[in-house]
């Protein structure tokens, strides 16, 4: 199952300045990777359709934004934890595996996952 996502960077910026607004989409972990960079919108939008892309590819309407946490390993791949509906949906689906891509230019921020069943 594949889904994807695509924003324009623009429509994010007035997140950077929203606390209780990230807080209702984003981990607190994410809010502090975003908090690393001079332009964090655009880690900001890529990670909103990261996370959007997690949910078309589950096709499940349970899935919120914070049953996705997306982190980074050391090698800077993005991969995600899933939490709550998510976890369990996962689970109840018997999937075997979820894979994120995330990139971005100066306006364009996009994201693919694939969920192998």
């Amino acid at each position: 199952m594949i889904g994807i996502d695509i924003l324009e960077i623009e429509r994010v910026k007035n997140f950077v300045e929203n606390e209780k607004l990230l807080k209702s989409i984003f981990f607190e972990s994410e809010i502090k990777y975003f908090k690393k960079f001079n332009n964090p919108s655009e880690r900001i939008a890529g990670f909103f359709c990261a996370k959007e892309a997690v949910k078309k590819a589950f096709c499940c309407k349970d899935v919120k934004f914070l049953d996705i946490e997306i982190l980074h390993k050391d090698s800077g791949q993005p991969f995600v934890v899933l939490h709550n509906n998510a976890e369990k949906s996962f689970k109840k689906n018997n999937y075997k595996n979820i894979e994120i891509s995330i990139s971005h230019s100066k306006t364009i921020a996009t994201a693919i996952c694939k969920i192998e069943t």
